[in-house]
């Protein structure tokens, strides 16, 4: 990847933590008792939607006079949930936000219980802005060198190749071509399936199946189509595959 890089997808990612964040007074100083005073705030709201969501569920599921019998809601379970996220989220702050900001934080609990002092709801808004800004310019320079490559690439492959959120359900080799299946029903597209004739596969970080397609280039190399693409699979991990090919062609499942 040149453009839509590891890097620059992580950094997607770390602009809006300010979006939540409400400025409190008490935020300013680390205080056990605001922090529990706080969180069995945010706690109860959590099970109070989540309880609204699972009575919602539980009326769609009556059907006539018949109605599916079965625990939605389960409290303790909810209550678990809420505070592995909670935990979870002070580890994701703590490696996403620089050192800087974090010595200004008083309690990594409260901060990602969404309350902080106002000079640090400042300096977290200022560093996801300027993320938003280096995120937006690398955007902007692809769109610019992808309206140049139009001149020179078959403009019917270029436009079919937007499988955003698509997953990769199977890869499979016949003859000199790569199969991929997809599942586009998250997607933008109605294509289910790609083939690259002729390829050669430049690069493949792990395993196709069961990624997300995020991000894409496409180049022309040697007279050849060089497709850059951006997975994300189960765990989270990010895979970079490129892949050679002669010709790129696209097949769509009728019933789509």
């Amino acid at each position: 990847m040149k453009y839509f890089t590891k890097e620059w997808y992580e950094l997607c990612q770390k602009t809006s933590f300010h979006f939540s964040l409400e400025e409190e007074k008490q935020a300013k100083i680390f205080s056990e008792e605001y922090f529990q005073q706080l969180y069995s705030i945010k706690l109860n709201d959590w099970l109070d939607l989540q309880q609204q969501f699972a009575s919602h569920i539980e009326k769609s599921e009556t059907v006539g006079r018949d109605c599916i019998q079965h625990e939605i809601f389960n409290k303790e379970k909810a209550i678990e949930q809420f505070h592995e996220s909670f935990i979870y989220s002070q580890e994701y702050i703590k490696e996403s936000l620089p050192e800087r900001i974090l010595k200004g934080i008083a309690d990594i609990r409260v901060f990602v219980l969404d309350k902080a002092s106002r000079n640090v709801i400042k300096a977290v808004t200022k560093f996801c802005e300027d993320n938003r800004k280096s995120v937006n310019k690398t955007s902007r320079e692809y769109r610019k060198y992808y309206k140049k490559a139009l001149k020179f690439l078959d403009e019917n492959i270029v436009k079919n190749i937007r499988f955003h959120d698509c997953v990769i359900i199977n890869s499979n080799q016949k003859d000199k071509s790569l199969i991929l299946s997809l599942d586009n029903r998250g997607g933008f597209t109605n294509i289910d399936e790609v083939v690259f004739e002729n390829y050669n596969i430049v690069k493949q970080e792990g395993s196709l199946e069961n990624s997300w397609w995020r991000y894409n280039e496409i180049y022309k190399v040697n007279d050849k189509y060089e497709l850059h693409v951006l997975l994300i699979n189960k765990t989270g991990d990010l895979i970079e595959f490129i892949i050679s090919a002669e010709h790129i062609a696209f097949n769509c499942n009728k019933n789509n």
